[in-house]
């Protein structure tokens, strides 16, 4: 595709430089993206940051309509839904949202976006996972997606909810509700619903077993996957971290693979360690050669992985 694609990413401040890597090396593989953060950003050094990249920084702040019931996240991590009517009045027909934590790794072909309104990938049945979404601009105004996202999000911020789900409102839950034939989008119970093209793994790599979704893929070394995978999502990793600090509690499994022993998704753990390894000093060398070309600090010295490995 020929269009300039705006790639974007929403975070607070304690995240601009993740953010910034992860669109900088995003846009280094694919000429025709444009960054954007999305963000209330305020830090003059962070700003200044922002701007040396080449990045745009789009100023809004949407804490007041996603403040309900939610004090596990910070709100920003809803924000991504004002993505498409935001980008397209700067002047793009198509978006992608990254995490953060997303590395793209290669040149995309994208000219199946004119054919579609929204495109994730499910971690189960209808399922999504948000680190990577594309989405169609106009058909996401037409359908006013932000109006009925925050609707979806103020349904799910209730008791009501929490009694029903067990744990209070995520973004991915929002995401799965606008999409048919779920649990969530029943519990909402609209009449809005999107259709949500269910990219294969490769958009959106976990490393993980997912019940069939990914079961080709996750028992491949590095140097197969290298040039098979076009994001790869670290999730709890935390690639700027040393490693004895990869990991978190939140919805994952107990590992011995990892010192801080919680990194997995499914209690069948990771079977290729060293390929999660090896694709966090792929971004760590990306880092480091845009920190040189742009003469900027974007993270501390990183810890020796070779030394792991």
């Amino acid at each position: 595709m020929k269009d300039k694609i705006a790639i974007f990413s929403c975070g607070d401040e304690s995240y601009v430089e993740q953010m910034c890597s992860a669109l900088s090396i995003a846009c280094k593989y694919n000429e025709n993206f444009v960054p954007y953060i999305l963000s209330d950003v305020e830090n003059p050094d962070k700003l200044k940051l922002i701007e040396s990249l080449g990045i745009t920084l789009l100023q809004l702040n949407l804490s007041e309509e996603f403040q309900i019931h939610n004090d596990s996240w910070p709100s920003h991590m809803v924000w991504y839904f004002i993505g498409p009517e935001a980008l397209l009045q700067q002047g793009h027909d198509y978006s992608c949202y990254i995490d953060a934590d997303v590395y793209c790794n290669s040149k995309l072909e994208l000219d199946w976006l004119k054919d579609i309104e929204m495109a994730a990938r499910s971690d189960r049945d209808n399922e999504y996972n948000s680190g990577v979404v594309f989405f169609n601009n106009k058909k996401m105004e037409e359908k006013k997606l932000f109006e009925t996202a925050l609707g979806v999000y103020r349904k799910f911020s209730t008791e009501e909810y929490l009694n029903w789900h067990g744990g209070k409102v995520h973004d991915q839950q929002v995401l799965t509700a606008l999409g048919e034939g779920n649990p969530f989008n029943e519990f909402w119970g609209g009449d809005n619903s999107f259709n949500i093209l269910d990219l294969d793994v490769t958009w959106n790599y976990p490393f993980q077993h997912m019940k069939g979704k990914n079961e080709e893929y996750v028992n491949k070394d590095y140097s197969e996957l290298k040039d098979e995978i076009k994001f790869v999502h670290f999730l709890l990793s935390r690639p700027w971290l040393p490693f004895e600090k990869w990991g978190g509690t939140h919805g994952l499994f107990k590992t011995s693979d990892f010192p801080n022993g919680w990194v997995v998704k499914t209690n069948e753990g990771e079977p290729k360690r060293e390929t999660r390894i090896k694709f966090v000093q792929d971004w760590r060398t990306e880092v480091e050669e845009l920190q040189d070309k742009y003469k900027c600090k974007l993270f501390d010295e990183f810890d020796d992985l070779d030394l792991i490995l």
